[in-house]
């Protein structure tokens, strides 16, 4: 028994191709690692191995085979839904032009003046020829405003003067004064036969009713309209009215009283105006049928196309049977070529062993894609460095596990890999570059990625060999550092000593007053370099210890906004900070928070131009505050963004009008990341720069 469709159903769900590929590769990847294991314990019979290797292909191919199978049975269903769709929309296109037809009828001028008069007789005339015209009218008739029939086309003379207010046409024409199109009737005049009517209310220029006019349609009529559309070799259509009577099915009989299909549950839901297609037996013996119904709901019938369910799905059979006799032929040559492999496995494997070892005891990380950046290839390190084990990056899109991002501005950097897939060159990260480990720390990597180049000179992908750089960047640093602080520590404390020997020896005291003043202020920078270069020393040696309270954001600002008063105003920059609800509070630490802020917007004043401002803003959403500080001052250029969080960097650009120690950004970096938070900058050349903080609000 073939499955059957919900009512709805009438699309088909496409494949995914990304989806089906990612599978494919590590199916082939854990077949690898079948026959690694395979060969080392030589326990498995080559007939058990090689049955156990062609398992996942039998598998993989019952289970396309199976789709197939379910996307043909969708194909099959969807085309019939549409063929009854489309049917409906046919009759019903049928039924508008009768009801089209009635209204012109009912408009003549001529028909008005004539029952006006009472002239019912003379009205009837006006259609005398009708069948030439419509020949798919069976009669015309006129009754009054009460339902007494006044006048037929043919004439029945034993019928004129008899009601019909009990007859559907009636009913439903008189209910609202508008056209109706009725039930299946069988006809008071001889010879019998059943037909439809339709009812067209005949009203004044003033809308004052004045009559009814109804055209009588044999069910001959319909069935034939139900034929005009091809639904396909032993396909045929049936049509019920509103309350489930047979208007329309091949087999049926014309005279006699209408057939009542009422009890058909396929009637039953077009009757209560649903659509569908599903597998059901046919009321006169054809057999199972595919029956797909629609409703006519303009006029509330129902129809529905039924085919034999053998021809509904021959396509699905035939294109079933090529799938077997393809995948057939897939199990017979995989098996044919594994039993070739397992034969040489001793020697293949012991080759892939020692492949295996030389890979695995490389101490830098190594990860081989592909074109489409899926990885193939996953040693050792690369787990050790990434967090990520060989099982779960395997297959797996390169982006998902393995995420490099610039330390200047939180952006994922992978221009170097795609330029050596591209080019076919060995290109080298940017300095400063980040991974994002599984654990979400964050880690300096160095090192390079080369081409992978296919047997015909196409570049198949790329190797990506990367090490854990941090260390080694901190020994550098430390060798640095200690050299760089005194270089910087020999300019102000030479001229403090230079303006006090000066001073001490001058007579004016104007010139006196000037040389101690240039004496403090180099004092002064270098107690700010020391007190920074404490720090620095701190955080190298993991020395400082956050202490989290709810601190209110408001009260931050203001002490921040006071320490930088004399700064700003020496320099000449205002700074703005957009208001803040005085209520609003986060957990955190309230020094380090200062702290950050201080170093961050000390850079912006400094770095700005006289009579600029500098804009400290703050949002939050659900998970995080978000600190953005904007100036519009000289900004930083490209090449040197990579730099600024490095120990002791000043941009040179500036010329000589700033004397910072250059630790502060370093210090405010090292501080966020205390705070379990994250800081970039975006900036342009002579346009200004923004830096961004975002912190974790639990």
């Amino acid at each position: 028994m073939d499955p059957l469709p919900s009512e709805t159903q009438n699309t088909k769900k496409p494949s995914n191709p990304s989806f089906l590929k990612h599978h494919a590769s590590r199916l082939v990847y854990f077949v690898e690692c079948f026959l690694s294991e395979t060969c080392n314990f030589k326990r498995l019979s080559l007939p058990v191995s090689l049955i156990l290797i062609i398992l996942p292909v039998v598998f993989m191919s019952v289970f396309l085979i199976v789709r197939e199978h379910k996307n043909q049975t969708t194909t099959a269903y969807t085309h019939r839904e549409s063929l009854a769709t489309l049917e409906a929309l046919f009759v019903q296109g049928k039924f508008d032009g009768v009801v089209d037809v009635g209204n012109s009828l009912a408009s003549c001028p001529c028909i008005f003046d004539d029952i006006k008069d009472g002239n019912w007789d003379d009205a009837i005339k006006t259609f005398e020829h009708y069948e030439e015209m419509f020949p798919y009218i069976n009669s015309i008739s006129v009754l009054d405003e009460e339902g007494i029939l006044k006048a037929t086309n043919p004439s029945v003379p034993e019928l004129i003067g008899k009601s019909f207010a009990d007859h559907d046409y009636y009913r439903g024409v008189s209910r609202k004064w508008e056209p109706y199109v009725s039930n299946v009737f069988a006809s008071t005049a001889r010879p019998k036969y059943n037909a439809v009517a339709v009812a067209i209310p005949i009203k004044s220029p003033y809308q004052n009713v004045l009559g009814i006019l109804v055209l009588t349609i044999n069910l001959n009529t319909i069935v034939e309209w139900s034929e005009e559309v091809d639904v396909g070799k032993k396909a045929f259509t049936y049509i019920v009215d509103k309350e489930g009577k047979l208007m329309a099915h091949p087999d049926m009989k014309h005279d006699g009283e209408p057939i009542d299909y009422s009890s058909v549950p396929i009637v039953q839901k077009l009757v209560n105006g649903e659509h569908g297609v599903e597998l059901a037996p046919d009321p006169f013996d054809r057999g199972e049928q595919v029956v797909a119904y629609a409703p006519i709901k303009k006029y509330g019938f129902g129809i529905a196309v039924s085919q034999a369910s053998a021809v509904t799905f021959s396509e699905r059979s035939s294109k079933v049977a090529e799938y077997v006799m393809f995948w057939g032929l897939i199990i017979l040559s995989a098996g044919f070529v594994f039993y070739l492999l397992l034969k040489d496995r001793i020697v293949i494997m012991g080759q892939r062993d020692r492949e295996r070892v030389l890979l695995e005891s490389m101490g830098d990380g190594v990860v081989v894609i592909d074109r489409a950046w899926n990885i193939t290839l996953w040693n050792k390190a690369a787990t050790t460095i990434t967090g990520w084990n060989k099982e779960e990056a395997m297959g797996m899109p390169f982006r998902s596990i393995v995420k490099f991002i610039r330390d200047r501005d939180r952006k994922e950097d992978i221009a170097f890999i795609e330029d050596a897939i591209v080019m076919g060159r060995v290109s080298f990260m940017e300095a400063g570059t980040l991974l994002i480990r599984k654990d979400g720390s964050e880690i300096s990597v160095d090192d390079s990625v080369a081409p992978l180049a296919g047997q015909n000179g196409d570049m198949d992908g790329a190797i990506i060999v990367f090490r854990d750089a941090s260390k080694s960047h901190e020994e550098a640093h430390l060798r640095s550092d200690l050299a760089y602080a005194t270089h910087q520590l020999r300019t102000p404390v030479t001229e403090a000593l230079w303006n006090l020997e000066t001073g001490m020896s001058e007579q004016d005291s104007e010139k006196r007053d000037e040389d101690l003043r240039v004496a403090y202020q180099a004092l002064l920078s270098i107690k700010k370099l020391s007190e920074h270069l404490v720090a620095v020393s701190e955080i190298d040696q993991g020395a400082i210890s956050i202490k989290k309270s709810m601190v209110k954001l408001i009260d931050v600002f203001s002490e921040v906004e006071h320490k930088l008063g004399d700064e700003a105003k020496k320099h000449n920059v205002e700074i703005s900070i957009n208001p803040i609800s005085p209520v609003v509070a986060i957990n955190t630490d309230s020094k380090f928070l200062g702290k950050i802020l201080c170093e961050i917007i000390e850079n912006a004043v400094v770095y700005s131009k006289q009579g600029d401002k500098v804009v400290v803003a703050t949002t939050f959403n659900e998970k995080e505050m978000l600190i953005e500080v904007a100036d519009t001052g000289m900004g930083i250029s490209e090449e040197q963004q990579p730099l600024v969080y490095t120990k002791f960097f000043r941009g040179t650009n500036t010329g000589r009008m700033s004397a910072g120690s250059g630790l502060g950004l370093y210090l405010a970096k090292e501080y966020v990341a205390l705070l379990d938070g994250k800081m970039w900058f975006t900036s342009e050349e002579g346009r200004g720069t923004t830096f961004c903080v975002s912190l974790p609000l639990e």
